[in-house]
C-alpha cells in the first residue's frame, strides 16, 4: 500500500470487518527499519485488548433484544423496573388483615397492617421478635384496633393509650428495647370489651389467687347452673382462708341468718338478703357488696349491704349462740373464687368480672352495674377507686389457659383448677352480661 496522508484515506462506508486492517508501526521492533516496523492491527484485536472487557456483545445494552437480559447483565435486576414508577415496595409493603385477631411475626417487619374489619381487632405483639422490628398498624375499617404484648413483650403508649383512635387512625410500632415497644401515633385507651366469662361445675372447680386485703367493696357477675333461692344449698362465690370463711355466698349457707339468699359470713355472725331475692339459671345477675359503718338497710348499724342488680336490699345480720355479728370488714389471704377453702359448698354456673376494693365504692354502684352491662373499674369515669384486684374471667387471655391475670392494682394472679364439667382444662363460654 502507498503511503498517503490520513486526509487522502477512503472512508470506510460501512461497519468495520473483524479482519480489516489498521497498519500501525511499532517503535520497539528495528528489524524493519531503525525508525519501527509497520504492522497490522485488526478489528477483533481492539476488542480483545479492552481493558474493561464490556464490549462484547452479550454486555452492549444495543446488542440484546431482551431488556431483562440487559438489566441482569448491568447487576440491576428487577429494581430498574420498580423504582422508575414505584418506590414504595423498596420501602415497606402493605398487608390487609380482614379478621379481628393477628398476631405479629418476623416476616411483618416494616410493613403496614391495614385492618379492615368492623369488630374490635387485637394486634398481639410476641415475645421474641428480632431486634429493631418495627411496623405501622392502621385502623382501616370501623373496628378499633387494640395492639398488646404477650409472653413478656410490652407495649406501651403515652396515658396507656394503646388503641387506634378511630378509622383511618394509624399507630407505629417503635422498638425501644428488648422486648418492649412504644407506640406513636393516633392512639385512644382501650375501649372496655367484654368477651369472656369462665364456668365451674360446681365439683372441684375455683380460682386461686393470693389476694389479701380488708373487703370494704365486692363486684361479680354470676349466671348459676340452677335457681337460687332461699331454700337453696349454700354455694361460695369468695372463699377465705379459713374453713369457716365465706366472705360472699348464694344460697342458705349459715345458720345465723334466716331466708338469705345472698350473705357474707365469717367469725361467729354473718349478714345477709331477705328472702324475697331470687337468682334464676336464665339470667345474669350483678352482686355487689359494700362495708357500711352506720347506714345498714336493716338497722342503721355497721355491717355488709348488699345490692342485687344495681338495687339495694332489705338485709339482716345474726350471729352465732354467744357470739356477735363482725364489727369490721372481713380481712381476705389467699382468695378462693367458687368454694369455700375446706373444700365444700362449690359453686355451678358462670362467674365473670370478678372485683375488690379496700374502700367503699357503693356510691359509684350505679356506674359499676351500668344498667346490667360490666364497665370498666379502671376508668375513672366509671368508679371513683380503681379496686385493689379485678379478674376478667378470660378477657385478658383471650379465653385460654388456666391463668387469670389481675387487671387491678393488686396484680394477684389466679388459677384455674381442676376446668369446668370434669375437664382438666378452663371453658371460658363467650355467654357473658
Amino acid at each position: 500500500m502507498a503511503n498517503k496522508k490520513i486526509s487522502s484515506l477512503n472512508s470506510l462506508g460501512g461497519t468495520p470487518d473483524v479482519a480489516d486492517i489498521i497498519p500501525i508501526t511499532d517503535v520497539s521492533d528495528t528489524t524493519g527499519s531503525v525508525n519501527g516496523t509497520t504492522k497490522k492491527v485488526t478489528v477483533a484485536n481492539l476488542v480483545a485488548a479492552a481493558p474493561q472487557g464490556d464490549l462484547v456483545a452479550s454486555n452492549n445494552l444495543s446488542d440484546v433484544a431482551s431488556a431483562s437480559t440487559s438489566r441482569t447483565n448491568l447487576g440491576l435486576g428487577t429494581a430498574a423496573v420498580s423504582a422508575s414508577t414505584d418506590f414504595s415496595s423498596a420501602f415497606f409493603s402493605i398487608v390487609s388483615e380482614t379478621t379481628t385477631a393477628r398476631t405479629l411475626s418476623d416476616s411483618d417487619n416494616g410493613k403496614v397492617i391495614a385492618c379492615s374489619n368492623s369488630g374490635q381487632v387485637t394486634i398481639t405483639i410476641p415475645n421474641g421478635l428480632a431486634s429493631g422490628f418495627n411496623c405501622t398498624i392502621v385502623q382501616s375499617g370501623t373496628g378499633t384496633v387494640n395492639i398488646e404484648g404477650s409472653g413478656g413483650a410490652t407495649v406501651n403508649g403515652i396515658s396507656e393509650k394503646t388503641s387506634t383512635a378511630g378509622q383511618y387512625a394509624s399507630l407505629n410500632v417503635i422498638p425501644v428495647g428488648s422486648n418492649a415497644y412504644i407506640l406513636e401515633g393516633d392512639g385512644q385507651i382501650p375501649p372496655f370489651e367484654n368477651t369472656y366469662s369462665l364456668e365451674l361445675d360446681g365439683l372441684d372447680d375455683y380460682v386461686g389467687t393470693n389476694a389479701t386485703l380488708n373487703i370494704y367493696s365486692a363486684s361479680m357477675w354470676i349466671k348459676p347452673d340452677s335457681t337460687i333461692t332461699s331454700s337453696s344449698g349454700g354455694q361460695v362465690l369468695l372463699g377465705g382462708d379459713g374453713t369457716n370463711y365465706r366472705p360472699l355466698f348464694i344460697g342458705s349457707a349459715t345458720s345465723y341468718v334466716t331466708n338469705e339468699v345472698v350473705g357474707v359470713a365469717y367469725g361467729s355472725g354473718a349478714f345477709g338478703t331477705g328472702s324475697g331475692v331470687v337468682l334464676s339459671s336464665s339470667s345474669w345477675h350483678h352482686i355487689f357488696i359494700a362495708w357500711q359503718t352506720s347506714s345498714q338497710s336493716n338497722a342503721g348499724s355497721a355491717g355488709y349491704d348488699f345490692w342485687i342488680n344495681g338495687t339495694l336490699q332489705n338485709s339482716a345480720s345474726g350471729a352465732q349462740s354467744g357470739g356477735t355479728p363482725p364489727t369490721s370488714p372481713i380481712t381476705i389471704t389467699s382468695l378462693d373464687i367458687g368454694r369455700r377453702q375446706n373444700s365444700t359448698q362449690y359453686y355451678a354456673g358462670l362467674v365473670d368480672e370478678v372485683a375488690l376494693w379496700s374502700a367503699d365504692v357503693s356510691g359509684d354502684i350505679a356506674n359499676i352495674y351500668n344498667g346490667g352491662v360490666p364497665s370498666d373499674l379502671n376508668d375513672i369515669n366509671n368508679v371513683s377507686t380503681a379496686p385493689v384486684n379485678w379478674w376478667r374471667m378470660g378477657d385478658n387471655n383471650s379465653g385460654t389457659g388456666t391463668t387469670i391475670t389481675d387487671q387491678g392494682n393488686g396484680n394477684d394472679d389466679g388459677t384455674v383448677v381442676n376446668g369446668s364439667s370434669g375437664n382438666t382444662s378452663p371453658t371460658y363460654p363467650t355467654d357473658t352480661p
